[in-house]
């Protein structure tokens, strides 16, 4: 048997990295659970349990492993299967993933409404201490739900290395494991003694052992059974422990210690890297040379930044390298933060440093400062406080797909009071935004950064609050242009002229607040006035303006160019915006349609 599903696990792991090698994509977590997940499918039915995996970093083998063994070659491309799970891909995904901490209070949902049916979680050691993660193990140990089995990939990393307690408690565990798995030995010995007084004994002295050697005590107070595997990608070893623990009454917690970018040398020896990662060669390990990015730009001004104010400190929650602080850490360790997968606890510790008098720059992907609503407006807006926010993979995101694209963030923060929202439309207006927000100091400031290769222009007209800059003089009509839009419509520009559109093109980097003077005594010449943005048409950019026009009655029809819809599909960033209207012939098209009412 063994032998079997260990070819079975070569097989898969050779074409995980064949593929990924093509499409790019989470390589690392799905060497280290080849083997879990292929012992999970030999001693469970995938047909009858229901199982869940947290975030979905992890859960390419579970895909090939399923019904989509076919089409995997397909993963993160435009039609092809998703890069996380859905349920509108396959009935075996019963729950979209993508991001941490949902995995566990969704099973809650799923027990409660499945009580005949095994639900499996497999969460990692990273997500398992996001917040929403620790209240659902509180809830199901308060309500000892027995149909649940929690399975945490302890492969020490996130995308980056794991920090905080919780880390270096599992590490603990592992050491502790052989007792604890020979305890719940001598637990089902213990019940088996008929003698009440022998067992009773057995008993006082089984605990009183335990509270000194296993330092998952605490959490078993509240109900949960423990036992764990230290060697997580070896099968003769997992097999049996998975078949032991099968048909026990939970809630069973069982810890697996896997190694991230097992079978893959390169992957082996740069776990981080290879987490999250674009096409690469298979030979060398390196993936082809892109462009310089914003991110880029970002890591390298607030380096220069930092060197002149030690007042300066950065957060992450968990993505210090793809936010572009890697350098940053490494000259100020003490003041680069990584807080984790734990994103609304990084914005009120950054509050309180900026009540501290710190100068506090917090570093997330647009997708997960969502996960910060409710702190970005009690602990900052009421506060007024001076932080700077660092919103990454603003816009479409790519081959990550609808879980990942940053299209909501312009909406929440135009509507949240006292944030000044900037969009820089170039690598240089970047700089300078970062340059202001130095001595920054009337409340919270939002610099959004694209999921993009840099771009610039000549122009000397240096980025200010509150004012917008023309780039392109013309007549008749207007593109106001944030963010990348910029740099989209003006590769269009020469186009629009050819078939008879002339136009003024407007560099609005400043979003909140607007540039009033300029809609109050400009706008009234033009016939036709487009708004371009890479957010979520409702509560965006274009609906400030419409508001302001309304609150000083100017009656002009503003044309908004923006995604209709808050839902994008995973593909290429350039097949997506093309899709999506808002790029090369197909924005042109879109143009034609508003200006002369039909398609040309």
């Amino acid at each position: 048997m063994s032998g079997e599903l260990t070819k079975k696990c070569e097989e898969i792991r050779k074409k995980l990295i064949e593929v990924v090698s093509k499409n790019g994509g989470h390589l690392g977590p799905n060497l280290g659970v080849v083997e879990l997940t292929v012992c999970l499918d030999e001693v469970f039915d995938f047909k009858e349990d229901i199982v869940l995996f947290d975030v979905g970093h992890q859960a390419y083998v579970y895909k090939i492993l399923t019904d989509r063994a076919e089409k995997f070659d397909t993963i993160r491309t435009r039609k092809g299967l998703s890069p996380f799970l859905d349920p509108n891909e396959s009935s075996y995904d019963h729950f979209v993933s993508g991001h941490a901490g949902t995995a566990l209070p969704a099973a809650v949902g799923f027990a409660i409404a499945n009580p005949d049916k095994k639900v499996i979680v497999i969460v990692g050691d990273a997500s398992i201490s996001n917040g929403h993660s620790l209240e659902a193990l509180n809830y199901i140990g308060y309500k000892k739900l027995e149909n649940i089995l929690v399975i945490v990939n302890d492969n020490e990393m996130s995308i980056g290395e794991n920090v905080g307690f919780i880390s270096k408690f599992l590490k603990k565990v592992i050491s502790s494991g052989k007792y604890q798995n020979f305890r719940e030995d001598v637990k089902s010995f213990i019940n088996r003694i008929k003698a009440d007084r022998v067992k009773r004994t057995l008993e006082r002295l089984e605990r009183s052992i335990k509270g000194y050697v296993t330092p998952f005590y605490a959490l078993e107070s509240l109900g949960f059974r423990f036992f764990n595997i230290s060697e997580g990608n070896n099968i003769e070893k997992l097999l049996p422990m998975l078949k032991k623990i099968k048909d026990l009454k939970g809630p069973v917690i069982l810890l697996v210690k896997t190694e991230k970018g097992k079978g893959y040398c390169f992957a082996e020896e740069n776990k981080e890297k290879f987490h999250g990662i674009a096409p690469f060669n298979i030979e060398t390990g390196n993936t082809y040379k892109s462009s310089v990015s914003y991110s880029e730009v970002f890591g390298n001004k607030i380096l220069e930044l930092g060197k002149e104010n030690e007042n300066i400190y950065t957060l992450s929650a968990a993505m210090i390298k793809g936010t572009g602080l890697y350098k940053f850490s490494e000259e100020f360790p003490e003041r680069c933060i990584d807080t984790g997968i734990a994103e609304g606890f990084t914005v009120t510790l950054s509050a309180g440093l900026a009540k501290s008098g710190k100068k506090p720059y917090v570093c997330i992907y647009s997708t997960f400062i969502q996960r910060a609503v409710s702190q970005l407006i009690h602990d900052v807006s009421i506060q007024n406080l001076p932080i700077r926010f660092i919103i990454d993979r603003s816009g479409i995101v790519g081959e990550d797909g609808k879980t990942h694209n940053g299209i909501y963030d312009l909406s929440f923060f135009l509507s949240i009071q006292n944030f000044t929202v900037l969009c820089p439309t170039t690598a240089k207006e970047l700089e300078q935004a970062l340059e202001i927000s130095k001595d920054f100091n009337s409340g919270p400031l939002v610099i959004r950064i694209p999921r993009d290769s840099i771009f610039d222009i000549e122009d000397e007209e240096p980025l200010e609050i509150g004012r917008w800059k023309e780039i392109k003089k013309g007549s008749k009509n207007l593109f106001i242009a944030t963010g990348t839009m910029l740099k989209i419509i003006l590769e269009i520009y020469d186009e629009l002229k050819i078939r008879g559109i002339d136009c003024t093109i407007v560099s609005a980097a400043s979003v909140k607040p607007l540039d009033e003077n300029y809609l109050l005594n400009y706008m009234k010449e033009y016939d036709n006035i487009f708004v371009l943005e890479e957010n979520y048409v409702k509560n965006s950019f274009s609906t400030s303006i419409l508001e302001f026009l309304n609150d000083n009655g100017i009656q002009k029809q503003i044309h908004r160019i923006a995604l209709k819809s808050a839902i994008i599909p995973h593909g290429k960033r350039e097949e997506l915006l093309k899709e999506e209207k808002l790029k090369g012939e197909s924005l042109i098209e879109r143009i034609e349609e508003l200006i002369y009412g039909r398609k040309k």
